[in-house]
């Protein structure tokens, strides 16, 4: 969108765009937005502007367009000079808080059957130059990809998750191979028991964003691997079960990790809501759920709430059943889906890791 004119005003510059809507921006708020290469650097995108140290009133000498640049100059009254782009400007026409990315509810499924165009892909398709912004649009669309065609190895999926980001250290290291065969294992994971639907992280602050698995090896019976759609089940509860939801909304639920030399305590809502109450995060390991207590109501509340969404999230007919093989490898969004597994017996080893949520919408970004 161009503009037409401007308009200087004693609180700030009205700009009047050829749409013919009209915005008007108070001056401090231009020279602080200032994009010339003495206020924001060209390389690194900070800012350079010492905005708060001087006077918050700016007096304007004169403004004017250069339609072949497309950005608005202002030459203040000290001599210095502002520059603002239109595509700034037309960016922040309408004021509004800053939010949270919400997770995108349109395309959440209750069970299997609702998932629109599989997101399944080849291994090849993704490691090609085209294939890498298919494989994160579908993860944001669904929740998740299958990769199949795979070499076997954790150098091919350390290779595929490196397509994505860097790998997130955490607990358990950065990239890792295990197997269910280890004397002492860390958590339930490392072992052949069954994992009712969760997110893992809960006792961290920043819970991982996406998680990748990888059967590299696998000689044994059952094992089988679920997915269930946490938005969908946020969803269903906010008309269903509208209280139950707010108190999963509000209620600060502990989980912990705890180890010889490691304690780990988290605190966070099930449903972690922006300013506008669209769900960003959905955060549930009951396996990790630590200690506390309430006043007696209103843990009962808590309770009846908790355990409506236990129910739905155990509940087979919205789940997505099965078998991680060698050479199919699964990423999914931990910030939106619960997996789980069924017991096995038998030997398999795997590998995978993590990645930080804003690493994946940075490069979601860079690509669109």
């Amino acid at each position: 969108m161009s503009i037409k004119s401007v308009e200087i005003l004693d609180e700030g510059l009205n700009v009047f765009w050829s749409n013919n809507s009209l915005t008007c921006y108070p001056w401090f708020w231009l020279k602080d937005h200032s994009e010339n290469s003495d206020d924001l650097h060209p390389d690194t995108k900070q800012r350079q502007i010492d905005s708060f140290t001087k006077t918050l009133e700016y007096n304007v000498f004169k403004v004017w367009l250069d339609e072949d640049s497309k950005n608005v100059f202002i030459e203040w009254d000290d001599k210095t000079q502002s520059c603002l782009s239109f595509d700034l400007l037309e960016t922040m026409a309408k004021p509004r808080l800053p939010q949270s990315n919400s997770i995108d509810s349109s395309n959440c499924w209750n069970t299997p059957s609702e998932i629109k165009d599989f997101p399944e892909m080849t291994y090849q398709e993704v490691m090609s130059e085209s294939g890498l912004k298919k494989w994160l649009m579908n993860i944001k669309r669904v929740g998740f990809v299958l990769v199949t065609g795979s070499p076997a190895t954790p150098e091919a999926t350390k290779e595929l998750m490196e397509r994505m980001a860097y790998i997130r250290s955490s607990i358990f290291g950065g990239f890792s191979v295990w197997d269910n065969k280890l004397d002492s294992p860390d958590d339930t994971a490392f072992t052949s028991l069954a994992i009712e639907p969760h997110t893992d992280g809960t006792y961290v602050h920043d819970a991982p964003g996406l998680q990748t698995l990888h059967c590299i090896k696998r000689d044994s019976i059952g094992g089988e691997n679920q997915l269930v759609d946490g938005l969908a089940i946020a969803e269903k509860m906010r008309h269903e079960f509208s209280d139950a939801f707010e108190i999963l909304c509000n209620v600060n639920i502990p989980g912990r990790y705890i180890k010889p030399d490691t304690y780990l305590e988290a605190r966070r809502p099930l449903f972690r809501i922006n300013n506008k109450g669209e769900v960003i995060q959905v955060s549930f390991n009951n396996h990790d759920r630590a200690p506390f207590r309430l006043e007696n109501d209103q843990m009962n509340k808590f309770y009846d709430a908790y355990k409506i969404f236990h129910n739905l999230a155990n509940d087979s007919s919205r789940q997505f059943e099965f078998m991680l093989d060698p050479g199919k490898v699964l990423t999914f969004d931990n910030w939106r889906l619960l997996h789980a597994r069924a017991s096995l017996s038998g030997y398999r080893q795997l590998c995978g890791g993590y990645h930080n949520h804003e690493d994946f919408e940075s490069r979601l970004r860079i690509l669109q």
